[in-house]
């Protein structure tokens, strides 16, 4: 028996629910894109771009992993979140159209996948601007949501991202749920296991990621960390990059994964703009558990 399959014993643990979603949901979920393409390699090494076939590992997602998975999202009516380096958006400008025209959010990635920390504060900033001022040309409105590359952000970066008109951020790792920067930006956090490059990244050389896991395997724990989060009433954020999970085998990974999520039911299937807008009009949704928790500090929109 697989353990998704065991009963759960009548005692269980249920604390109460981390956060009150709309409708009567018991759990949130932002299924993301992280569409970084020719920039996985070329954030490394630029000399890299004469590498035919890593280059062409790259544009798979762009060119085939997209397309497939918009159509995935259209048949099972699911809405998603992109986060798209500006040089990517720049280089596949019919790419983008696509997503905004299947009625999903377009947000900030970087320009070419820059690792925030090594650059200064002018510096990510430039580039923040740059980014900004491209998918507003390319999608037709500005983008309010930001997922830094490598997830991660710099002490500074929140008060850059609230300085030029963004709502949210999903770049750090410190809680299941949204909550509030200091500066009054929403942070939707995700996590390391909910990510599909852990599971199906790999290249000889440069050397990324490891064996790549089987579909079955990924199911379960995604799925289990699922079940949970709904039993808690926690924010599910699933990361995804085209490049990985528009294979086909992983395609159906992802179906099978979002029809169970709805079998299940109590799933609000959200963008991050309208988590974070729901964060912003709701304050009193979000019940915090941290001991040392003060009100409104950078970890915690309210207190119990």
């Amino acid at each position: 028996m697989r353990l998704n399959e065991l009963k759960p014993p009548a005692d269980r643990f249920m604390p109460k629910p981390r956060f009150i979603w709309p409708q009567g949901h018991r759990v949130a979920a932002m299924i993301c894109f992280d569409v970084d393409g020719e920039t996985t390699a070329l954030s490394e090494d630029a000399g890299l771009a004469r590498r035919r076939t890593l280059m062409s590992q790259c544009e798979y997602g762009p060119c085939t992993g997209v397309p497939r998975l918009l159509g995935l999202l259209e048949h099972l009516e699911v809405p998603a979140s992109f986060f798209v380096p500006g040089y990517i958006a720049e280089k596949h400008p019919r790419m983008v159209e696509a997503i905004v025209a299947g009625g999903h959010e377009i947000g900030l990635h970087g320009y070419l996948h820059e690792k925030l920390a090594t650059l200064s504060e002018a510096e990510e900033e430039a580039i923040l601007v740059r980014s900004i001022e491209i998918l507003t040309r390319l999608t037709g409105s500005r983008p309010t949501g930001f997922r830094a590359p490598w997830f991660e952000i710099n002490p500074w970066t929140p008060e850059l991202l609230l300085r030029h008109g963004l709502t949210y951020c999903a770049s750090e790792m410190g809680d299941d749920v949204p909550y509030f920067h200091a500066n009054g930006l929403v942070e939707i956090p995700g996590q390391w296991m909910l990510e599909d490059w852990e599971q199906f990244a790999f290249s000889a050389d440069p050397a990324w990621g490891f064996v790549p896991e089987n579909c079955a395997k990924v199911f379960d724990l995604w799925w289990r960390e699922f079940e949970a989060m709904r039993d808690f009433g926690c924010c599910f954020v699933l990361t995804l990059h085209p490049w990985l999970s528009g294979r086909p085998s992983r395609v159906r990974l992802l179906e099978d994964l979002i029809v169970a999520m709805r079998e299940k039911g109590g799933v609000w299937f959200a963008r991050g703009r309208e988590i974070a807008a729901y964060c912003r009009n709701h304050p009193q949704a979000r019940r915090s558990i941290d001991f040392d928790a003060v009100e409104m500090n950078s970890r915690n929109l309210v207190t119990p």
